[in-house]
């Protein structure tokens, strides 16, 4: 992709004329040749030959979206399910400690 983004420079510097302007241009875009160049040995070396097509890529990230957001809600799903469960353990702890006393003193009266 940053290749085929900096087509337009690659472009640029052929239209050039003469060997001076190559260099002034090439200096001006340095950081774009450096991406470009960088891409163009990962593609060599991962033998890409051909770019896939917008739509296809778009498709790709849309789905790749999706899923993590999917993923993400499944997380906020379950951190709602565990606050409910530990409120709901908390109330049942409240209650067990409220009825301890009472439990005590009616032991106390059976001796």
């Amino acid at each position: 992709l940053a290749y085929s983004k900096t087509r337009p420079v690659r472009d640029g510097l052929k239209q050039q004329k003469n060997a001076k302007a190559k260099a002034a241009y090439r200096q001006k875009h340095e950081s774009d040749f450096i991406i470009a160049d960088a891409a163009a040995r990962y593609f060599r070396e991962n033998g890409i030959s051909k770019l896939p097509s917008y739509k296809s890529l778009q498709a790709e990230i849309e789905s790749l979206i999706k899923e993590k957001n999917s993923g993400y809600n499944d997380y906020r799903a379950k951190r709602e399910e565990y606050r409910r469960l530990q409120t709901v353990k908390g109330n049942i702890d409240q209650i067990l400690r409220r009825s301890e006393p009472q439990r005590r003193k009616e032991q106390s009266h059976e001796r």
